[in-house]
């Protein structure tokens, strides 16, 4: 089937809603997606209904930020399941929307300090669903910086004419908003909890770690192979062919599907779409020849580690 298994909505930080993305991939010719918004199932339910409506195969997933010091990771991994319920990986995704709330709280109250005006945190919340189709709900979003970019922006905080990264570098990198980095649960944690619910983890866009080029990647070839080894060692089931945005993706994709197959891992294929007006609007741009996910994940001897703290 012609798959793209990366897709966001706006109830992360997608500018489409969910029925709205499966209605574009019907008229691309796509054949199996899945809604892999950031931290958040809120926009799940929707999207699978909607992919049925139209005779696309789908299954619920989503995208969660996760960290390993000891390796130097701090990126996020993928979870599907088509053929279970994530309950767990539930329980942990509410804690981790409470502390991204109190971050973009957090940054808000700094805010109005930096631009000595008063900046409600409840507008920031209602600013999400403006717009709303169909049966979206007012919860399951998850926030982020580039919400706090576009409610500044629209608030006149900030020039119309910066952009995203010039904002997140001179305001959040800087400190002005943000003076400690959230803490994300270790990718053991959230492989275990994946794997609890009977799904499958998958390791995003690994290219990114190798500054998407096929020269950074093959010079430190030994590298790439102990992050695979690593995510391997705790449970990982497989790793992402994904739409790297200039000439090496043919070839980066080709040395990490090597690599997968070296270690008993399957691949998916995702572009990572945003959506029109994001700068990766991409659901056209990349797909592959996907058959569906394996029976059942291929490793459950990894226990969960040491839980992530609530405090």
């Amino acid at each position: 089937m012609k798959a793209n298994l990366h897709l966001h909505s706006r109830y992360s930080d997608g500018t489409l809603w969910p029925d709205e993305i499966v209605e574009r991939a019907k008229a691309l010719g796509l054949e199996y997606l899945a809604l892999t918004d950031h931290d958040t199932l809120g926009g799940t339910e929707e999207f699978v209904e909607a992919a049925g409506n139209v005779g696309i195969a789908s299954c619920v997933a989503v995208e969660i930020d996760c960290a390993e010091p000891s390796i130097g990771y701090r990126s996020e991994l993928l979870a599907y399941f088509p053929s279970s319920k994530p309950e767990e990986v539930r329980i942990l995704l509410e804690r981790v929307d409470a502390r991204r709330r109190d971050a973009m709280r957090t940054a808000l109250e700094r805010a109005e300090l930096v631009f000595g005006r008063t900046i409600p945190y409840e507008g920031f919340e209602r600013r999400k669903t403006n717009g709303r189709r169909g049966s979206a709900r007012l919860s399951g979003f998850s926030f982020n910086k580039v919400d706090v970019f576009s409610y500044l922006k629209d608030l006149g905080c900030i020039p119309e004419k910066l952009g995203y990264p010039e904002f997140k570098r001179s305001y959040f990198d800087s400190g002005l908003l943000e003076r400690e980095r959230n803490v994300k649960p270790t990718c053991a944690e959230v492989i275990g909890r994946i794997h609890e619910d009977g799904g499958f983890a998958v390791i995003p866009h690994i290219g990114h770690e190798f500054e998407d080029s096929i020269r950074t990647l093959e010079a430190k070839r030994e590298s790439f192979e102990a992050l695979v080894a690593y995510f391997d060692s705790i449970g990982v089931d497989g790793i992402e062919l994904y739409h790297y945005r200039n000439q090496d993706r043919e070839a980066l994709n080709e040395a990490i599907r090597a690599l997968a197959e070296r270690f008993g891992l399957f691949v998916t294929f995702g572009s990572d779409c945003h959506g029109p007006g994001s700068g990766k609007d991409t659901i056209g741009e990349f797909s592959g020849q996907f058959d569906g996910f394996p029976e059942s994940p291929r490793n459950h001897r990894v226990e969960r580690r040491q839980e992530w703290p609530i405090a």
